[in-house]
């Protein structure tokens, strides 16, 4: 049985008891910007045309704001009341309702995503995680040079009843399998989090055995 109407709600919830802040996005403690700070290496040309998967109340659209450098952003989101609030208090940027099954055909140089898998979305751990790397796979799809996200490790003291968490070697079995040989998985940023950063290029230039292409 899935949880998605739950999820819905708990953020629901959340968005109507503490509004416009990190905690409506059920991290009380903040820290988005130590999150965002994943994507710096790949702003780097005019025009970037950048994902927010699961946007939340658009605080990587305020991140983005001190580059200097033009970007595309879009934000999509599974609650109405953060798509509305997005919209109210953004002056740029696209923002976009959708379903956890939506499916989509336009492609980004970045796709980025930060937090949309901390909890199950499914009662069985195994359907859950299914889902999530369904999701990220479809998510790979739609980026032309890197796919970025984030989510619990296994490596915690203790975990929260709802939340899902990821072992390093799963992941990186799925990524070798179904995404790309050229990845980066990072547990530097925090404590309890690791961070996979995808190339969608991997080719290999021959015969030096080295990836071909500098992002």
């Amino acid at each position: 049985m899935n949880n998605f109407e739950e999820i819905k709600n708990l953020y629901s919830k959340s968005y109507q008891k503490y509004g416009d802040s990190p905690a409506s996005l059920l991290t009380p403690k903040g820290r988005s910007e130590l999150r965002f700070k994943a994507i710096d290496p790949f702003i780097n040309f005019e025009g970037v045309k950048i994902l927010d998967y699961g946007c939340g109340l658009g605080f990587l659209l305020e991140y983005l704001s001190k580059f200097d450098v033009s970007f595309d952003y879009t934000g999509y989101d599974i609650l109405p009341d953060f798509i509305d609030a997005c919209n109210a208090k953004h002056d740029c940027g696209s923002f976009k309702l959708i379903n956890e099954n939506s499916t989509f055909k336009e492609t980004f140089d970045i796709v980025f995503s930060s937090g949309v898998f901390n909890i199950a979305s499914h009662d069985c751990e195994e359907a859950s995680k299914s889902y999530a790397f369904e999701r990220i796979e479809k998510l790979f799809s739609l980026t032309k040079k890197v796919f970025i996200c984030d989510f619990p490790s296994e490596f915690v003291d203790f975990k929260q009843p709802n939340s899902q968490h990821f072992k390093v070697k799963e992941t990186i079995d799925f990524i070798v399998k179904n995404l790309s040989r050229r990845f980066q998985l990072r547990h530097d940023i925090l404590p309890y989090e690791m961070t996979v950063i995808v190339y969608k290029d991997d080719c290999i230039k021959r015969p030096e055995s080295a990836f071909t292409v500098d992002l």
